[in-house]
């Protein structure tokens, strides 16, 4: 008899450990929702764990450096936390980190994600803290929108028209006229492009493609140049066709603020700095 009683307190502190271990980490973060939701939300990391559970299995993370990875993530699903928040019609979602690392995700790109709080079985908390304690898991995207240490969720309407505070704008013979803010732009994806000056020195650009701002604004079927102004009133025509036939043809960023069109394989004229506006005609 001693022995069953033994035997049953043994297996029932083993039950109780276990559960005590299976438990969510205690962490200090929270995740802002904030932008087109009707109710802007702060949740802490004991609320997301508190949330119910989505499990990925076997999800492929394509790395631009360095081997892609398979693996099992388990979290909140996006769509119930927006749910919450309230957010209606989207067209993407800027995502901010603890570092400043920011990109804005398409509604598209954004199927199936989920806030990751377990890689592989493991509370990232613990498990790999330099990544966690939450991360953005987009099944269907690279791995540069996988963002680590999650701190901010914006969600963006359909822009309509150019804001007062608009760093740079698309007017003239397009579908919608549109203006960004330079943080905005920064958001967005971008690419690295080469450019050799007429002294023959090469230097690297990083900057978002200018046909990706295009086709915000949806040129009209009848255009046929661009012009591009400067914040100083230089202003420079160059072809459409030209600029949709160029995949490194960028709206670079400037180390002071601001932005230049670094455009390889056309003429001088066409590189201009402190550009504000591209005019379609």
């Amino acid at each position: 008899m001693i022995r069953k009683s033994l035997c049953a307190v043994v297996i029932l502190l083993a039950v109780v450990l276990a559960g005590c271990g299976g438990g969510a980490p205690k962490v200090d973060w929270t995740l802002g929702v904030s932008g087109a939701v009707s109710s802007p939300l702060t949740l802490s990391y004991a609320d997301l764990a508190k949330m119910p559970q989505t499990d990925l299995k076997d999800i492929l993370m394509q790395k631009s450096l360095g081997e892609d990875t398979t693996g099992d993530w388990s979290g909140v699903a996006l769509t119930e936390i927006l749910s919450k928040a309230g957010a209606g019609e989207y067209v993407s979602i800027t995502v901010l980190a603890a570092d400043g690392y920011a990109i804005e995700i398409s509604k598209d790109e954004l199927q199936d994600a989920i806030v990751a709080l377990k890689e592989n079985g493991k509370w990232i908390a613990q498990a790999d803290p330099d990544h966690g304690p939450i991360r953005l898991v987009c099944p269907h995207t690279p791995a540069n929108r996988w963002v680590f240490q999650l701190t901010e969720l914006q969600v963006n309407a359909q822009a309509a028209g150019v804001p007062e505070n608009a760093a740079f704008k698309i007017t003239g013979n397009v579908e919608t006229q549109v203006g960004w803010t330079e943080e905005k732009i920064r958001s967005m994806d971008t690419i690295e492009a080469e450019y050799t000056n007429k002294e023959g020195q090469t230097e690297t650009y990083t900057g978002v493609r200018i046909t990706d701002l295009l086709g915000k604004a949806g040129p009209k079927a009848d255009a046929t140049t661009l012009v591009f102004v400067a914040d100083d009133g230089y202003s420079a025509e160059v072809p459409l066709a030209d600029i949709e036939g160029c995949a490194d043809c960028i709206v670079a960023f400037r180390n002071q603020g601001g932005f230049s069109i670094v455009a390889p394989g056309l003429s001088g004229k066409a590189q201009v700095k402190g550009v504000v506006e591209i005019q379609v005609k």
